[in-house]
């Protein structure tokens, strides 16, 4: 049967919904032997209609090859087909992507799909858009407040508005379905190919990476060698992860830091605080940096358990040998407290706005 534990790859969650999913049942013949309603309304066509009729007259002709290959391992008790994606005719003459889960007893196969055409969609119109035509990489300015010097920069990446007007789309605005439809990689190499272009001007700037860019071993070859080829001095380059994106792979994480701290590269642990692994991301990956995470420095001047966490953070991060980053500074009285617990950067409004990179 199905496992009811399988992720649905839309929302995140386990499980599946009987309304909206699309459960099944294919015999040896490649014949639906049963449907839930859901095939109905995703398609059109009657749960009669289906039946009645070879499963592969329905694919796509560019992908009834691969599918009558998975097909014929149906009698191989026990094996797992996993987000195995297809397109599927609809009555009304356009086709619907589908993205299965399904598992064989040896003679059936016993199947959850989910309807993905949306997904493939804004896929296929990020492809256009997450190009140089269109992502503008900016900057903030990160202060050591006890030289009163800027000392780095954070990149971060925004988008000129696709439909004519001069507005730019804030990363709020495209950014999540990026990372919806794994395509969050591509602005991560364009974002990364900046930070080394400005390590060549000898300033230091921190680039944000998710965690499908640190689990892309492609990525991090090509990286290294933009470093070695570019002829920069890699402490220049700082490279964030979030708590979320190393809890969700730690060992990757570790593994991909190791490699580029072997460079000379830096470290910032991003969202310091939010996560539930933080001391031991402290203690297994090599960081240079914690970000404390907004959350934290918004109301500090007015929260006492809030600057109870700043001392707390700072005490562990000297004991550490990391240097602190306060974000969130919206004005002088939050710089001011935080620079009295001993927090070595700040970076917010009130230090400077994100700007276009110079």
């Amino acid at each position: 049967m199905v496992n009811p534990q399988d992720k649905d790859p839309q929302t995140g969650s386990f499980g599946f919904h009987i309304e909206r999913d699309l459960l099944c049942t294919v015999n040896s013949d490649g014949y639906f032997t049963s449907l839930n309603s859901g095939w109905e309304r995703v398609l059109g066509w009657t749960r009669e209609e289906l039946q009645s009729r070879p499963i592969i007259d329905f694919i796509h002709p560019a992908d009834r090859e691969r599918t009558v290959a998975e097909l014929a391992k149906v009698a191989r008790t026990d094996y797992q087909v996993v987000n195995f994606e297809n397109r599927y005719r609809a009555r009304g003459g356009g086709w619907r992507w589908l993205r299965w889960s399904a598992r064989t007893d040896g003679q059936n196969w016993y199947a959850v799909a989910f309807d993905i055409t949306q997904d493939k969609e804004t896929e296929a119109r990020l492809r256009g858009v997450l190009t140089d035509e269109h992502l503008l990489a900016y900057s903030q300015p990160i202060l050591d407040h006890r030289r009163g010097e800027i000392v780095q920069e954070e990149l971060l990446v925004r988008m000129r508005n696709t439909t004519g007007t001069d507005r730019v789309l804030t990363p709020a605005e495209f950014l999540p379905d990026a990372e919806r439809t794994g395509l969050i990689g591509l602005v991560d190499r364009w974002m990364s190919a900046h930070a080394v272009a400005l390590s060549r001007q000898g300033r230091r700037s921190e680039v944000n990476l998710s965690a499908v860019s640190i689990g892309d071993e492609e990525f991090t070859g090509r990286l290294e060698k933009w470093i070695d080829r570019a002829g920069v001095n890699p402490s220049n380059l700082v490279f964030e992860i979030t708590e979320t994106a190393a809890l969700e792979q730690l060992d990757v994480a570790v593994g991909f830091a190791e490699r580029l701290t072997s460079l000379g590269c830096r470290f910032a642990l991003d969202d310091f605080g939010t996560g539930f692994g933080s001391l031991t991301h402290l203690r297994v990956l090599p960081i240079h940096y914690l970000k404390i995470d907004t959350s934290f420095v918004r109301d500090a001047a007015t929260n006492r358990d809030d600057q109870a966490m700043l001392r707390g953070i700072v005490a562990i991060a000297r004991e550490l040998r990391m240097m602190t980053v306060a974000e969130g500074i919206e004005d002088a009285r939050t710089l001011e407290l935080v620079s009295d617990i001993g927090v070595d950067y700040a970076q917010g409004y009130h230090i400077g706005r994100p700007a276009p990179v110079g």
